[in-house]
Formats: C-alpha cells, sequence, structure tokens
C-alpha cells in the first residue's frame, strides 16, 4: 500500500486499494474495529442505563423511523461501497461508515442524558451563577441586550444550530479525500467528548441560567432553556417514561457539549485550510451564542472547553502510550488509520 503524507494529522490513501487482511478477501474494504468497538461499548452502556431506569426509547415515532432509515441507509452505502472496485466506492464505505457511527453516537449521547438525569438529584444553579460571579460574566446583561437586537438572535440562532452541520462537513471533507485516518481521529475524539461531558454532567445538574435567573415574561426564547429544569423534574418523578427523539431537549448544563463540540470544531476545521475560513468564524460565532442560546452559565462552557481539550489530549497521546507498552511487552500498538 502506498500512503502519501500531507500533513502530521492527515493521512490520505487517494487510490483506495483492497486490503489483504479484508476478512471477504482482496477488494474488499473490512469495517473499523476501533470505530465499531466505540460504538457497541456506548450503546450496551445506554442500554444497561435504561433496563436499570426503565426508561425506553418510543419506537412509534416518526423521528425514531427516520433515524433508523438513516442508519440503514448508510450501512447500505457502507456495503456497496465495502467492494472498493473504483475509488469512489472506497470513499463512499468510509463516508458512510464513519456516518453510520457518528449519527448512531449522537443519537446514543441523547437518550444517555435523559437516562442520566433521571438519576440525578438536586440543581447546582446557584453554584454555577457563584462561578460566574468570580468570573465576572454577568448573563443577565448579555440576555437583555440579545432581546434588544433581533439581528443578533437570528444570527446566534443559526450559529448555535450549525453544530449539526460542521462535523458533517468535516467527515465528508475528509472522507471524500481519501483521508480515512483523519476523520476517524475526529470520530473518536467526537466520541471522547461525549464520554467525558455525560460523566461530569450528574455532578451539576441544574435548570439553565435563563430559567433560573430571569422572573416574569420571557421576550426572547432561545434555541435551548425553557424547559430544562421540568423535564430533569419528570424524569426524576417518573412522570416521564419514554423518550420521544422527536422532542429531545438539551439537558446537560455543565459541562456545555456545545462549547466542546465548538472548540472541538474549530481545532479540526482549523487543520482544512480551503474550509478554514468558514468552519472556524462559523464556530467562534458558536461559542458567542452558546450561553443565550444555550441557557449556559459561563462555568457551563469554561468545563465544556476543557473537555474539548482533554478529548484532543487523550486521542493525541493514544499511540505514544501504546508505543511504551509495546516496549515494555505489554501490547502492539494500533495505528489509527486500518
Amino acid at each position: 500500500m502506498t500512503i502519501a503524507v500531507k500533513d502530521p494529522a492527515v493521512v490520505t490513501d487517494p487510490a483506495c486499494p483492497p486490503s489483504s487482511s479484508s476478512p471477504a478477501g482482496a477488494g474488499r474494504t473490512p469495517a473499523d474495529p476501533g470505530l465499531w468497538a466505540i460504538t457497541g461499548v456506548s450503546a450496551l452502556a445506554v442500554l444497561a442505563l435504561m433496563i436499570h431506569n426503565g426508561l425506553t426509547v418510543l419506537v412509534a415515532s416518526p423521528a425514531f423511523f427516520a433515524l433508523a432509515g438513516a442508519l440503514a441507509a448508510m450501512a447500505f452505502g457502507m456495503r456497496r461501497g465495502s467492494r472498493r472496485a473504483t475509488p469512489g466506492q472506497c470513499r463512499m464505505h468510509d463516508l458512510c461508515e464513519v456516518g453510520l457511527v457518528m449519527t448512531a453516537l449522537v443519537a446514543l449521547e441523547a437518550v444517555a442524558s435523559y437516562q442520566l438525569a433521571a438519576m440525578s438529584e438536586g440543581f447546582h444553579d446557584a453554584t454555577l451563577q457563584r462561578w460566574d460571579e468570580a468570573m465576572h460574566f454577568d448573563w443577565l446583561a448579555l440576555y437583555r441586550f440579545v432581546v434588544r437586537h433581533p439581528v443578533v438572535q437570528y444570527v446566534g440562532s443559526a450559529a448555535y444550530n450549525s453544530a449539526f452541520l460542521s462535523p458533517w462537513t468535516i467527515v465528508i471533507w475528509h472522507c471524500w479525500r481519501g483521508e480515512r485516518a483523519a476523520a476517524r481521529e475526529f470520530v473518536i475524539t467526537f466520541w471522547c467528548a461525549i464520554v467525558l461531558t455525560l460523566a461530569l454532567f450528574p455532578l451539576f445538574p441544574a435548570q439553565g441560567a435563563l430559567d433560573y435567573l430571569w422572573h416574569g415574561v420571557v421576550p426572547y426564547s432561545p434555541s435551548n432553556g425553557l424547559d430544562q429544569g421540568l423535564v430533569i423534574t419528570g424524569l426524576r418523578s417518573h412522570a416521564i417514561t419514554t423518550i420521544d427523539l422527536a422532542t429531545v431537549t438539551g439537558l446537560v448544563s455543565a459541562p456545555s457539549f456545545h462549547t466542546a463540540c465548538g472548540v472541538l470544531f474549530i481545532v479540526f476545521g482549523w487543520r482544512i485550510r480551503p474550509l478554514r475560513g468558514v468552519i472556524v468564524p462559523l464556530n467562534v460565532l458558536l461559542l458567542l451564542a452558546t450561553p443565550v442560546e444555550g441557557s449556559h452559565y459561563a462555568s457551563d462552557m469554561v468545563i465544556g472547553a476543557l473537555v474539548a481539550l482533554m478529548a484532543i489530549l487523550a486521542v493525541a497521546m493514544r499511540q505514544p502510550i501504546l508505543a511504551r507498552l509495546k516496549r515494555a511487552g505489554f501490547t502492539r500498538p494500533v495505528p489509527l488509520a486500518q
């Protein structure tokens, strides 16, 4: 196999030749064991939480059928592309595989956040607000500014919801250019950020800055934050017994997962020179919009940014750690690109 290296973080296989290690023989692309391992472990963890809490996903809903249809379509595209008869089929296989895993991880993250919210106790808005005051951050002043400027509302809402666009842009770019290693690194880092966010969430359940700080009629309803406390209370009291994917709302205050995503998208977007001028400014706007649109305290965002940096560092340190373990005779390092 001939591999051209354009960047230390990007490994390109332009010819997409067949892999002799494929269980189906030459001419077929094997599934990535690392990506499927993290997906399988995540699914088992969420299933265990569902059984423990008695909180299930509503299957008979358009949103569930849409998700199942999207996953099935990507699985079909992955299978067709696995023949690897042409470079285009190879790229289609990689895009469908990475896209399927990323979509599954996002869905599992949403369900897991509801499961963990049902097991959480108390609300920590007072603590998070005190931390904001220590940083001299005035959430109410920022909210009043947004209320007075409708243009800021439109721009902020669009930027906040672009969190669903940026990861696909990054994945499509890398997969279609044959940069499978870079796409894989991005998804694994994204998964690490999800795991860290969910692990820390039970320590800081909160109603959200808008619900906690604003009293009276709400002059501007942001993308998220009005019913967060009500949903968490309903989950804890078992008033909510099923999760409808069509009405899933963000429940995680700290760490701010939007902030973690924004930092990840900036870091990985910066590596794509032709798209750098779009992805980076867009996600800077996302971060600026997160306090109001996500009803987040500044402390939520600080913790979210640290989560992103920890995820990036964990993936970056993976190879050196495995190399040291190999020298010690414990294991064999697995390259980032399979």
